[in-house]
């Protein structure tokens, strides 16, 4: 069953060269996990898992493909292996290649899904591998917590194991100390010999029976000493399980005011002992994080010059190729320039032949007014030559008439007159 609500507290990378796939199943993968990082090849998958590691910015899982361009899923998860050891992986692949399955279960792959993809099968898989990594670094901080507290009685009460026989197999630096005895010494000692000879022995094997039944012992108990000096102690005696092995541990604390007095004054020297280790942990520990980042620092310094240098040749040739235009846009102004000029030459001589057929114009304007007005009074003259002409030609046709009258009395006349 989908944990949705444990699903929304995981980020996960998701790195598929297969463009359609890998958009399709982001989709899902986006509704379900709080942050989802998409890459397209191996390559891209580590310098993205390199830079959320970085930022100190958690994956809780990478889901990849194998069979990738630039790198493989494989190479990829080797990278990523070196600056993480515990990430969970998930290998999807079309292929089932035994030396890559091999190759995936030596890097600490948790698992290998064959394609094509079940997204419910994805999703439960995750969800599977994301718990069982969160149960276990759980189960580690509560083992680191029990340690703290364990080393914390340690420093202030006084531990003994030992087996149902009384054999010892540890004795703590109080138990020690207040028996006077080394840790040699003690582990070739019987417990039931510490304890006083003032409590009965029936006493002791009651307390034994009872802790064989499984049941735990509270109370004083009374030992003594390597001079057989006597101290009391309030105990707790439970069974505990140590390498397999059944056997019962003793916390105690001495209970004379003298003793209680010693014991406040260990706790405040432990006390400041550890804070004294706290900090120079919390140093060390800045130290070596100085150090990881400085050494992720030089690993990636080689990478940026690189990237420095292709950038340097990629803006030269960019101010070379910047250069050429300015020359060539140079080259072209000064031939727009001789344009111009040739242009301006034109236009001016263009002017100046517009001015002087401008001024032919208007003196032809001037001749054909002339000529107008001298036709006009040429037109006047000949009408009025017309008129003289058709006067003159009217007093011919009347002398004609004259004449032919004449003619005509001649005749009548005398006829042989107009003959000669």
């Amino acid at each position: 069953m989908i944990n949705k609500e444990f699903l929304k507290k995981l980020t996960i990378l998701y790195v598929e060269d297969e463009d359609l796939a890998r958009e399709k199943l982001a989709k899902t993968l986006t509704r379900l996990f709080k942050t989802v990082y998409l890459a397209p090849n191996g390559m891209e998958g580590y310098l993205q898992f390199q830079k959320l590691h970085l930022a100190k910015t958690p994956v809780d899982l990478v889901l990849s493909d194998i069979n990738m361009p630039k790198m493989s899923g494989i190479e990829m998860l080797e990278q990523i292996r070196e600056l993480d050891e515990e990430v969970p992986f998930i290998f999807t692949t079309a292929r089932s290649e035994s030396e890559n399955l091999l190759r995936a279960i030596e890097l600490k792959a948790n698992h290998y899904i064959l394609k094509p993809i079940d997204t419910e099968d994805v999703i439960l898989k995750s969800q599977e591998v994301c718990q069982k990594k969160y149960y276990e670094r759980m189960l580690t901080l509560k083992n680191q917590e029990l340690q703290q507290y364990l080393n914390a009685i340690d420093n202030i009460a006084i531990v003994v194991k030992f087996d149902e026989e009384g054999k010892i197999y540890f004795a703590n630096s109080a138990m020690l100390e207040s028996i006077e005895k080394n840790q040699e010494e003690i582990l070739e000692t019987n417990i039931k010999e510490l304890i006083h000879k003032d409590i009965s022995k029936d006493m002791i094997e009651d307390i034994f029976n009872a802790l064989k039944q499984k049941k735990s012992f509270k109370g004083e108990l009374k030992f003594s000493n390597s001079k057989n000096e006597p101290f009391y102690t309030n105990n707790n005696i439970f069974e505990i399980i140590e390498n397999e092995k059944n056997l019962f541990i003793s916390i105690g604390f001495l209970s004379t005011e003298e003793n209680i007095e010693k014991r406040e004054f260990k706790k405040k020297v432990i006390k400041n002992i550890q804070e004294h280790k706290e900090l120079l942990a919390k140093a060390k520990n800045q130290l070596e994080e100085t150090k990881l980042k400085l050494s992720k620092y030089e690993n990636i310094l080689p990478m940026l010059k690189s990237e420095l240098e292709l950038e340097k040749k990629r803006n030269q040739a960019k101010l070379q190729q910047i250069k050429h235009y300015e020359d060539e846009k140079l080259n072209i102004d000064e031939k727009q320039e001789g344009i111009l000029k040739i242009k301006n030459k034109q236009i001016e001589d263009y002017k100046e032949a517009m001015n002087k057929i401008k001024r032919e114009k208007e003196l032809l304007i001037e001749k054909i007014h002339t000529l107008e007005e001298e036709i006009l009074a040429k037109k006047v003259d000949i009408e009025k030559k017309q008129e003289t002409i058709e006067v003159k030609n009217k007093r011919i046709e009347d002398l004609n008439d004259v004449i032919k009258h004449r003619e005509s009395q001649l005749r009548e006349l005398d006829p042989k007159a107009l003959l000669s």
